[in-house]
């Protein structure tokens, strides 16, 4: 390799190299029972409570999908073969309908350009430069 290329093997080894005061956090778990003893009720309670409000939430959105789930279903015709292909072709296509229109929105490309944007605007100002690739 070249001694002057800013990405050589040894340049990269001792970037990557803990320093002697850098040791890496253990996992103490006599710490994290610690921790959790100190907690006071109310805590406590604030957690359980939290965890029975995801949970309710997380089986309200399951209950909403099922239900369009079925009503979906309950629309398909199902007296042959042919009818129920041509019923899953036909609920297939109107929501791939909507989704095609809701990209087709000038809107959102408008969005996707701004992001890309400040992406380029972000990435200037932090003064990152691109890497260049030399080929050998």
């Amino acid at each position: 390799m070249d001694q002057l290329d800013s990405l050589s093997e040894g340049v990269l080894r001792r970037a990557l190299r803990l320093e002697t005061d850098e040791r890496p956090p253990r996992f103490d778990a006599a710490a994290l029972a610690a921790a959790a003893e100190r907690r006071t009720v109310l805590e406590q309670v604030q957690r359980v409570v939290r965890g029975i409000a995801l949970v309710g939430i997380s089986l309200g959105i399951e209950a909403a999908v099922a239900l369009v789930a079925f009503s979906a279903l309950a629309d398909l015709d199902l007296t042959g073969p042919a009818s129920v292909a041509l019923s899953l072709v036909a609920a297939v296509a109107q929501r791939v309908v909507v989704l095609g229109e809701l990209t087709a929105d000038p809107s959102v490309a408008v969005a996707a350009l701004a992001a890309v944007l400040f992406a380029i605007a972000y990435e200037r100002s932090t003064g990152r430069e691109p890497l260049s690739v030399r080929a050998s």
